[in-house]
């Protein structure tokens, strides 16, 4: 059985209203990088967390608080979800303290892996900074529906 966590963005968790569906289907179908996991091999989601947002001086340390709350129950793995690895400008940073914090953790770059990198950091300032006057979340993202000015 593997014991993994999520680590999502701050951002996109609040200000987009990401309920994680994305990584969690593809956690439950072992798809993107979940496939790293045999198909009869269990997985126990341990949990969620989110990062401390942006931006922040003390966001290295206060991840590790976070990441405790999952790692003191025994996890295996932490998967960085695809909207930190997308857009974190902390990533790198949060990496290398984890790793120091917690050295027989495996740190995943990643849960899902949307069609277009490029197109998902535009999408989500669409979403943070639109330029239409409806009102949109990531599953207009997710669903294909997101309307921009140009549309």
């Amino acid at each position: 059985m593997a014991r993994i966590g999520i680590l999502t963005c701050s951002n996109c968790t609040q200000d987009t209203n990401c309920a994680s569906v994305v990584c969690l289907g593809d956690m439950r179908k072992r798809r993107g990088f979940f496939e790293r996991y045999q198909n009869d091999e269990k997985l126990d989601l341990i949990g969620i967390i989110n990062c401390s947002g942006c931006p922040t001086l003390a966001a290295p340390e206060k991840i590790l608080k976070r990441v405790k709350a999952l790692a003191d129950y025994k996890l295996d793995a932490l998967h960085l979800s695809y909207c930190m690895t997308a857009l974190c400008p902390f990533l790198n940073k949060y990496q290398a303290v984890i790793a120091q914090a917690y050295p027989d953790l495996e740190i995943v770059s990643g849960t899902h892996i949307p069609k277009d990198k490029m197109q998902f950091r535009s999408d989500v300032k669409e979403l943070l900074c639109p330029t239409v006057s409806v009102v949109q979340d990531m599953n207009d993202i997710i669903k294909g529906t997101l309307q921009k000015n140009n549309e």
